[in-house]
């Protein structure tokens, strides 16, 4: 069943936008959290629109005091959360050979520290009912290592392991835990993007997607399958084999310092 109640960080574009306007079609109540006050809004708007109600809370998930109020005004306000989506994201990318700090830390603030803190902050509330769903937006990409991607891959596989922990603490009192792996999306993050991006989905039918698959509350959503079968191959391979097949498909300018 799709949840009466959600709260979405990440909402003002992209992904985040996509799902909570699917889930206003469904009639649910959402908590809409993002940094971007108009976007957010606009967000809301889509969301009214669609036959849901949308309250806007601004949020920037890497203030972690700010995140547990906003998961707890979100509890209060539309009578009780059924899921929480921990969403928002960055996909900074560089070669590692001209990697600073500053390119690494702000992706692990948001990808990982962030979405964690989302996600801790509705624990205690699930757990007092013995029910409740954590959803967390990782991806692919967080399988095995990519060229020029090493923070955001390592942001990711961060979350993935996070919350296959969860999931194995949690699942016996009546919570639900989904790690969600998308391949490519088209969403602002990709749009500069100078690398292939294979099997690349429409923004809508990756949340239809994810809504749809959500219902039966499995441990992963991982799509599309073609970059899934890819991802689970490399995941085995040999490091000198993986090393060498991944740097033949990517673009020579992404390998050069």
């Amino acid at each position: 069943m799709n949840p009466r109640t959600v709260l979405l960080t990440g909402a003002s574009s992209g992904i985040g936008r996509a799902l909570a306007v699917e889930y206003g079609r469904a009639g649910a109540k959402l908590a809409l959290c993002a940094r971007r006050l108009d976007e957010l809004e606009a967000t809301a708007s889509l969301v009214r629109g669609a036959g849901g109600e949308a309250l806007s809370i601004p949020l920037d998930v890497c203030e972690t005091d700010a995140v547990n109020e906003a998961v707890l005004r979100a509890d209060r306000d539309l009578g009780g959360l059924d899921m929480v989506i921990a969403n928002a994201g960055r996909g900074d990318t560089q070669h590692g050979a001209r990697l600073t700090w500053g390119d690494v830390g702000p992706v692990l603030e948001v990808n990982a520290r962030g979405a964690m803190a989302t996600l801790v902050a509705a624990i205690p509330l699930f757990v007092a009912k013995r029910q409740g769903h954590l959803v967390g937006i990782s991806s692919i990409a967080g399988i095995r290592g990519l060229p020029t991607s090493a923070a955001y891959s390592a942001s990711k596989a961060a979350l993935s392991t996070f919350l296959e922990s969860l999931r194995i603490d949690l699942g016996p009192l009546g919570i639900r835990v989904t790690d969600v792996q998308p391949g490519f999306v088209a969403t602002p993050i990709n749009e500069a993007a100078k690398y292939p991006m294979p099997f690349r989905w429409p923004v809508d039918r990756a949340a239809r997607h994810i809504v749809h698959r959500l219902r039966r509350g499995p441990g992963i959503i991982a799509f599309p399958w073609p970059l899934v079968l890819a991802a689970r191959i490399g995941r085995v391979m040999p490091a000198w084999i993986y090393d060498r097949a991944v740097r033949s498909q990517a673009p020579a300018r992404s390998l050069t310092p």
